[in-house]
């Protein structure tokens, strides 16, 4: 019985640990990019990605955002989200 009772333990260990090695998926950087800028004042009328301007590494997903303003001026505002942590930082896209 003691044998099996280590099994549980080790496995239960490991079910523990694996969201901690879990790393932000695309579609969930793609949301936290979309809504940090939604959150930005004052807010957009609209926030679109550009797919092909999209790059993933190990480290950061990066985004270009294409932002329509309320005064129906355009931007372009550069997106990255740290995969561990999940948090965005935007700045103007050069």
């Amino acid at each position: 019985m003691k044998p099996s009772l280590i099994v549980l333990l080790a496995a239960g260990a490991m079910i523990a640990a694996s969201p901690a090695l879990a790393k932000t998926s695309l579609a969930k950087g793609q949301q936290v990019c979309q809504a940090a800028a939604k959150a930005e004042t004052p807010a957009p009328k609209s926030v679109r990605i550009d797919s092909d301007e999209t790059r993933v590494t190990d480290d950061a997903l990066n985004f270009v955002l294409k932002v329509q303003n309320a005064d129906n001026s355009a931007a372009t505002v550069a997106c990255t989200v740290d995969r561990a942590t999940g948090q965005a930082t935007l700045k103007p896209a050069s």
